[in-house]
């Protein structure tokens, strides 16, 4: 009988966190490598050559490749890449598949801290945190869902360390293997000193060494490998108020949980009232968006306001929980775990603003858990009616834009395979993201701004909307198709063309209804012709110099001079490319 009760409660407790890790892992499984994963992808394969030297390798993320110690990222997750490649390969299942390992770690140390904390919505909070449209849509092979584990992870210790102090150890540790993945763990660190001074537990004040030392043996071996300390090196963005903005807009597109926050702050009618003729109201205008009536540019700045006003109604409710509790408790609400929420959710919040390079929804992923957690009391406040429409507006919400953004990434590996070219041609390709993996994989060569010997008769390849090299101006680039897809029900609501859900501005929100195809690829043939070797010519001194010599030599003008040398020198090209095919 008690064996009975004991399995009926394993039942009531993981039963819901599997069938969430399972969907959550399904809507994914299969999708194109996307965005920065191609710079992860290529990382490993580094660190799969050279695993003494992670950082030295060679990568072209923008127009020539440096070594990886020119970018921000620490390379325990690109290790971590490269075993799973060596063991089970590069396909998209299965590396899918690994980054669901730390799906399922997320909701569970989720699932975990509400068992901790007096939730009475435990299930309703783990799901509403399950099927937001950032946690959905970042499930790519990138380093903020694992890190997202490492600070609910934190978190859930930092808790349970109220009970017993070697809790702390358990946190520490995960901080350091954290600050090995991504230096954005950082904050953790002053978080944990703090809650150990508050709770006057000094002795355990040892546990910081732990981080401390791991990142102080990390600078150690990048001095040793390229003569630098790599955290020491990472630039640092200029803060632009403007940014807020940003950041509050990018929350406000993936918080349809502010419904419950609005009622279980102002519990009247009214507010009902305003949540239901929202909804109705939003529904109409996609409609009549779909039917033709309202212009694209029109809609996204209506709808850039809403997601700004939505994500200042979220803080605005959250500084209203926070003078409430202060109110309540006085002094005594720092040393109680809704005070530990509050700094991870502060902390965190406060180094995306002011260090984060851009606002990114993976960014946004490492604060939306703890909004929840901090208010889960305004959820528990409100009604049921309210609570289900914010539950089914997220779900309805997270699942459409992890289904567009499927397609967005299959676009481009669905283009890399279509593109036909004639026989016994050079094709050159530019673009990154998952453009890039896709690219190479289907034989073309990456352009590279300073030392690619491209020449007559090449083909250039390139998606117009994602980020490229810059093309050095010795050629000329000839049309000769452009192909795209015509846009689809499923990608209405779209972060495509400018990526907004990987990096938003003010005039770019997360997502937005759109009826445009994802991109166009143009598929360009390479003329080098005499305007562009005199375009050369006369945008070069030294050569310039010659030319005025030779001219006055020869008693001709130079622009005459000009072109006689410019049909020379093509001519020469043309035989050593005839010469060498």
């Amino acid at each position: 009988m008690k064996d009975q009760r004991i399995l009926n409660l394993i039942k009531q407790k993981y039963f819901l966190l599997f069938v969430l890790w399972c969907s959550l892992t399904a809507i994914n499984i299969n999708k194109a490598f996307h965005i920065d994963d191609t710079f992860h992808l290529e990382a490993a394969e580094n660190i799969m050559e050279n695993p003494l030297e992670p950082m030295s390798g060679l990568l072209n993320w923008a127009n020539d490749p440096v070594p990886l110690y020119h970018y921000n990222q620490p390379p325990l997750f690109f290790y971590m890449i490269a075993l799973h490649i060596k063991l089970f390969g590069n396909s998209e299942i299965s590396l899918h598949l690994f980054l669901s390992i730390f799906t399922f770690l997320v909701l569970y140390f989720f699932q975990r801290i509400t068992y901790l904390l007096p939730i009475e919505n435990k299930k309703l909070l783990l799901t509403l945190f399950a099927f937001n449209p950032a946690f959905i849509v970042n499930q790519n092979l990138m380093m903020d869902v694992p890190i997202l584990a490492v600070f609910l992870g934190t978190l859930f210790f930092v808790l349970k360390a109220k009970q017993n102090p070697r809790y702390y150890i358990y946190a520490s540790m995960l901080i350091a293997t954290g600050l090995l993945i991504k230096y954005s763990v950082l904050p953790l660190l002053v978080v944990l000193a703090i809650v150990i001074l508050v709770n006057r537990d000094f002795k355990s004040l040892f546990v910081l060494l732990i981080p401390i030392g791991v990142l102080a043996f990390w600078s150690l071996w990048n001095y040793y490998e390229f003569d630098a300390i790599h955290i020491l090196n990472r630039r640092i963005r200029k803060f632009d108020n403007r940014i807020i903005w940003v950041y509050l807009g990018a929350i406000g597109a993936l918080s349809s949980f502010v419904f419950s926050f609005a009622y279980g702050t102002i519990r009247l009618k009214i507010i009902k009232n305003v949540i239901y003729f929202s909804l109705i109201l939003f529904t109409i205008s996609v409609v009549l968006f779909y039917s033709g009536f309202i212009h694209e540019l029109q809609y996204t700045k209506h709808l850039i306001n809403l997601f700004e006003i939505n994500g200042f109604l979220i803080y605005l409710f959250l500084i209203i929980l926070i003078i409430k509790l202060f109110y309540t408790e006085r002094i005594a609400f720092i040393t109680t775990d809704k005070f530990v929420i509050l700094l991870f959710l502060a902390s965190i919040t406060l180094f995306i603003i002011l260090y984060a390079p851009f606002i990114a929804t993976r960014h946004l992923l490492l604060v939306i858990p703890f909004i929840l957690l901090f208010g889960s009391d305004l959820i528990d406040k409100t009604s049921v009616d309210i609570n289900r429409v914010s539950l089914i507006t997220t779900i309805i919400l997270g699942v459409i834009l992890g289904i567009s953004d499927w397609k967005y990434a299959d676009y481009y590996r669905k283009m890399a395979v279509s593109i036909e070219l004639p026989k016994d041609t050079k094709v050159w390709f530019l673009g990154h993201w998952g453009w890039q993996w896709y690219a190479k994989k289907n034989g073309m060569e990456q352009y590279f701004t300073t030392t690619s010997k491209v020449r007559d008769g090449d083909y250039i390849v390139f998606p117009i909307y994602i980020d490229k090299q810059k093309v050095k101006p010795t050629f000329d680039l000839i049309v000769r198709k452009k192909i795209w897809e015509e846009a689809d029900i499923f990608t209405l609501f779209s972060d495509n063309n400018d990526a907004g859900f990987y990096s938003s501005n003010l005039n770019n929100p997360p997502w937005r209804l759109s009826k445009e195809p994802i991109d166009t690829i143009y598929i360009c043939e390479v003329e080098r012709g005499v305007e562009t070797i005199i375009r050369l010519m006369k945008s070069d001194e030294n050569w310039m110099k010659l030319i005025e010599k030779k001219a006055e030599k020869n008693g001709i003008p130079i622009d005459s001079m000009i072109v006689k040398d410019a049909k020379w020198i093509l001519k020469k090209e043309k035989n050593e490319l005839n010469a060498a095919k």
